[in-house]
């Protein structure tokens, strides 16, 4: 792929405060904008999701290209998408060489629960018109979206194989988390449901400008749905019982799933259940593993029918 002059300008924060004073780029707190200024992370991040020739990849966050060119020069095809009218004129204005980057002008998200479907719609019929049958995630996400876009991606029907990004380091603790520990929850149980997930390293808040007020981590997640999600009839369900559980952590599981009041399932039906599982009936919901969560949701769920 050709290479612009931009490439051999180091993104520091000078260069970084200079362009964006040349173009009138004024940063958006709300938009989450952290640049990447550690050369040698951002080249590792190409090697981290293993990227191809053959790859098409998903990008959240252009910014200004850096990360874009190197998976543009790995892979076949990239759509980028960045939310900030000016940071994408001028992400267009460094990338208008590379012919296999669409860029796309668009908040990735329409609402905090679905993903917004014009920028769906441009990838999979770009995919299905190339016989691409899988794609890939690469990101600096923006932290403020980060849970959604997530969980988002993972229940979308796109053929997400792996997704790297740059997170909030306490998010990638929380997308980790074991049952029992402080950080399990619903992103825990969510994330681990459709996907293998490995915390790769932590990020000083100094390789980025502006700095964070937080450290950072990137995180490999390897989309699985077959290990876990085929085993689950009724996913939203499934998601009633998990949001019952964790947005009631101090309660018992038995008086977390009696918030739920579902009709024809006593206390005592609940009970049984909790019993069969060889649990204790005042346990808590948050020391569950995953395959005791799809039990519980599973049985729950035949009483209903």
């Amino acid at each position: 792929m050709p290479q612009n002059e931009i490439n051999f300008i180091p993104h520091t924060p000078a260069f970084l405060k200079q362009i964006f004073g040349r173009k009138g780029i004024a940063l958006n707190k709300r938009f989450g904008q952290n640049f990447l200024i550690d050369q040698n992370i951002l080249l590792s991040i190409p090697k981290i999701a293993e990227l191809k020739e053959d790859d098409v990849v998903l990008e959240i966050g252009t910014g200004t290209g850096g990360l874009t060119r190197l998976l543009a020069e790995r892979g076949r095809h990239v759509f980028t998408v960045e939310v900030d009218r000016k940071l994408f004129e001028l992400s267009s204005d460094i990338l208008k060489l590379y012919k296999n980057v669409t860029l796309i002008n668009a908040d990735i998200l329409k609402t905090k629960h679905k993903l917004n479907p014009d920028v769906l719609s441009l990838v999979d019929n770009w995919r299905k018109e190339h016989n691409q049958p899988n794609m890939k995630v690469v990101s600096n996400l923006p932290y403020n979206i980060s849970t959604p876009v997530i969980i988002n991606l993972l229940e979308s029907e796109l053929p997400v194989s792996m997704m790297v990004l740059m997170l909030q380091k306490e998010i990638t603790e929380r997308m980790a988390a074991m049952p029992g520990t402080r950080e399990y929850g619903i992103l825990s149980v969510l994330t681990q449901l459709f996907s293998d997930v490995e915390v790769v390293k932590t990020l000083s808040p100094h390789v980025f400008w502006p700095k964070p007020n937080v450290y950072s981590a990137i995180v490999k997640v390897v989309v699985r749905k077959d290990k876990y999600a085929n085993r689950i009839t009724d996913y939203p369900f499934f998601k009633k019982i998990i949001h019952a559980i964790f947005t009631s952590r101090r309660k018992t599981l038995l008086n977390s799933l009696e918030q739920l009041k579902l009709p024809d399932v006593s206390r005592e039906r609940m009970k049984n259940i909790i019993e069969d599982m060889q649990l204790d009936e005042r346990v808590r919901g948050e020391v569950l593993s995953l395959d005791q969560l799809i039990y519980l949701s599973e049985a729950v769920s035949n009483l209903l029918k």
